[in-house]
């Protein structure tokens, strides 16, 4: 009888990794299937928002040109200041909205990327399947940061037409608080960085309601302290401004009401020392308690009154406005470093946490 022969074991097999498009197309679907409901609302309100935008844009565009000066009639120009204040009024709510959004993207798409996988104990599964966390990090990425940068990017383009018609309707410098904000592509990067921002402090904390109130509350903060920060990122300019032959201190009764406005960001709140004929300086609440009971409506009394004292002008401290464009460039250098960064963060989470979870 022959001895009996030993069976080799069967070799195992792995099945085949899926080929690289079809990981790719399943992630995009996943994420799409995921998140469709919030891309689609964000996209309609986005749509709609910038329609507003636009008719409103238009009809203050048209208030701004019709005829104005002296040789208009009363009729015609008071309804043409009533239709620009009108559209003033409602173009500065719209774009302070839009100087919101970026705490709400981080709030309602980027927090629950991460955080909601962690709250229905999904990720394991995501995981689990010839996905690696990288791909399934940088595909649904690609596809909400593509949607939300082109979002933005639209309105990014239309808060500069809007801003630039609150410039010239409101005789506000563009330089100065929401209509800074609102312009040098901000809204976009600022968006992305925000976005992704809510991605690294949802995979932080794991949980959605503490992540949205971190986001909220980091922005108002970024938002206070940069107003804080932005008129001394580089050394101001002074410049002396001296009395209207006619007019106020500042502008007044000689000060042509339909001249253009300089897009100056001004530090002095109003409030600029007054100066002498030998360069002394004198305190602003100094003067205006000498000169300041004049009442209004009689600025040549104001005028002469400040000569009296010796008084030639006033010394602003100013960012001028040549400035705007590299002071734009640095603030979007600012949210574009927080965006790396953030995406950094976001990465060593996801990579820690495939053995956590």
């Amino acid at each position: 009888m022959s001895a009996p022969t030993a069976t080799p074991p069967a070799a195992t097999t792995r099945p085949a990794p899926a080929p690289r498009g079809r990981l790719w197309r399943g992630i995009l679907w996943l994420t799409w299937r995921q998140h469709r409901w919030q891309l689609i609302g964000g996209a309609v309100l986005t749509a709609g928002f910038l329609g507003w935008m636009a008719v409103n844009a238009a009809d203050l565009q048209g208030a701004l040109d019709l005829c104005h000066g002296p040789d208009c009639s009363r009729a015609v120009a008071e309804d043409r200041l009533a239709r620009i204040r009108h559209g003033a009024d409602i173009a500065g709510y719209q774009l302070n909205l839009v100087v919101f959004l970026p705490a709400m993207l981080g709030m309602f798409i980027g927090v629950p990327l991460l955080a909601r996988e962690y709250e229905q104990r999904t990720l394991l599964l995501a995981w689990s399947q010839d996905v690696s966390p990288r791909r399934w990090l940088f595909g649904k990425l690609a596809v909400l940061g593509a949607v939300v940068g082109g979002l933005a990017a639209a309105l990014a383009a239309e808060c500069l037409h809007v801003a630039r018609l609150v410039h010239l309707a409101d005789r506000r410098s563009l330089f100065e608080g929401t209509l800074f904000q609102a312009g040098g592509w901000m809204p976009l990067t600022l968006a992305l960085a925000w976005g992704m921002f809510g991605v690294a402090v949802g995979g932080a904390l794991r949980r959605l309601v503490p992540a949205f109130l971190v986001v909220l509350g980091a922005f108002a903060g970024r938002t206070a302290l940069m107003e804080q920060l932005r008129p001394h990122l580089m050394d101001p300019v002074t410049r002396t401004i001296p009395l209207p032959p006619g007019g106020g201190a500042g502008g007044g009764a000689g000060v042509d009401a339909f001249a253009s406005v300089a897009n100056d960001l001004v530090l002095d709140g109003g409030k600029a020392p007054f100066v002498d004929a030998a360069g002394g300086l004198h305190p602003y609440n100094e003067v205006m308690g000498q000169c300041g009971s004049i009442p209004d409506g009689r600025a040549e009394a104001f005028t002469s009154c400040l000569r009296q004292h010796g008084l030639t002008g006033m010394q602003q401290s100013l960012q001028p406005e040549g400035r705007m464009g590299t002071f734009h460039l640095i603030e979007n250098g600012l949210n574009l470093g927080l965006f790396v960064v953030a995406l950094a963060v976001t990465w060593w989470l996801v990579r820690r946490a495939r053995t956590m979870v």
